[in-house]
């Protein structure tokens, strides 16, 4: 009896040890470590770029009577458009969340639109060539690497009218015209460098009354306006 106390407990050990050998091996879960934060550079610091798009550009033209510069004699409206192209300079500084900065750029496009004296007198067509903006802008940094924001600034253009008469007179008058330009954008940080984008911006292309050159007695106005669409690359400068 002395001697079997001792074997069942011998064998009920070995039993409990052979069972823990057969459960499933559970290792710790290691502990939370967060992501890191994006780059410091993301919209922060000097960049440049290039960007291309759609531009549209209408022209009403509207005529008055020279004797008093008043009489609204006869409207028409065209309306054209044309590929830009270009590129852009700028500097942002990031608070947070919140982006504001400034962007300078440059674009070239050949928009053209015609429009007709509805008495069959003569017919302009509206050339919009060269043109460059100044603005500032302001966003909202959303998942990290989104910045959607809002643009505005001054615009400056060159615009030709191509007066012809139906008599063959030909006439041209070149405007350097500065208005106010506005929009929307979105950029994405594809890394801590590079970034694409995409912005739509509308701006004023009116220009004063001026005597219109091949029909006499009559001056001219052109209340004009072009909306853009452009995507965009950037590249971040920084250390």
């Amino acid at each position: 009896m002395k001697r079997l106390v001792p074997a069942i407990l011998a064998l009920g050990a070995a039993s409990a040890a052979a069972a823990a050998a057969d459960l499933p091996y559970r290792k710790a879960a290691p502990p939370f470590v967060p992501p890191p934060p994006p780059p410091a550079l993301l919209f922060q610091g000097l960049y440049a770029g290039v960007q291309g798009g759609f531009l549209g550009f209408a022209d009403r033209s509207r005529d008055y009577l020279a004797v008093n510069n008043a009489l609204l004699f006869t409207s028409k409206t065209g309306h054209g458009g044309s590929f830009q192209g270009g590129a852009h300079v700028g500097y942002d500084w990031r608070f947070g969340s919140f982006v504001g900065g400034l962007v300078a750029d440059v674009t070239g496009a050949r928009a053209v639109n015609d429009v007709y004296d509805p008495l069959g007198q003569y017919s302009v067509r509206n050339v919009l060539g060269v043109s460059g903006s100044l603005r500032g802008r302001v966003g909202v940094v959303a998942f990290d690497r989104l910045l959607v924001y809002a643009t505005g600034g001054l615009n400056v253009a060159d615009v030709r009218h191509e007066y012809r008469s139906v008599f063959g007179l030909r006439a041209n008058k070149n405007s350097v015209l500065g208005s106010p330009t506005v929009g929307v954008g979105a950029e994405y940080a594809i890394s801590d460098r590079w970034s694409g984008r995409i912005e739509y911006r509308v701006t004023g292309l009116g220009t004063p009354r001026e005597t219109t050159p091949v029909a006499w007695g009559l001056k001219t106005a052109h209340q004009a306006g072009s909306g853009a669409i452009t995507a965009g690359v950037s590249y971040r400068f920084g250390n």
